[in-house]
């Protein structure tokens, strides 16, 4: 029987909160895989769906670069299980062909954890600042994706 094929869909906020919290949180209240600006109508939440479960998400909202209009790329999240497949390159390439459609705002930031510096390189981006602590979750870097 062949594997079920994974799903690139948008989904709500409720649909990626567990995934947030188990991968991205463990150990903290669950009230912290919320972001401020979740419910904001311009964030678009985006999951990999396999067999209606989530097993990657990201979210992207609105957040000004140096003081022009960009994306911030929040939350991304792949379940240990489904690491290193490919599951969570597809998702970003989905979430980002979706948005070019509904505003073109470049560049995309974010701040990633050190341990995944190497995933967005290969998707294109660049490291743009010098680590920094986010109390309680560990060490990060900007990143940038200009396109």
């Amino acid at each position: 029987m062949a594997d079920a094929p994974v799903v690139f869909a948008t989904v709500d906020v409720a649909a990626i909160l567990d995934l947030r919290h188990r991968v991205l949180r463990p150990g903290c209240p669950f009230e912290s895989a919320r972001f401020e600006g979740d419910d904001v109508d311009t964030t678009r939440h985006y999951a990999a769906l396999l067999d209606g479960e989530a097993v990657a998400c990201l979210t992207l909202m609105s957040a000004a670069w140096e003081g022009r209009d960009a994306w911030q790329l929040r939350g991304m999240a792949t379940s240990s299980r489904h690491r290193r497949v490919g599951i969570g390159t597809g998702l970003l390439r989905h979430a980002l062909a979706d948005i070019d459609g509904i505003a073109c705002m470049w560049p995309m930031w974010c701040n990633a954890r050190i341990a995944v510096i190497d995933f967005y390189r290969h998707l294109g981006w660049t490291v743009v600042s010098e680590p920094f602590d986010i109390a309680g979750i560990g060490p990060h870097v900007t990143m940038l994706r200009r396109d």
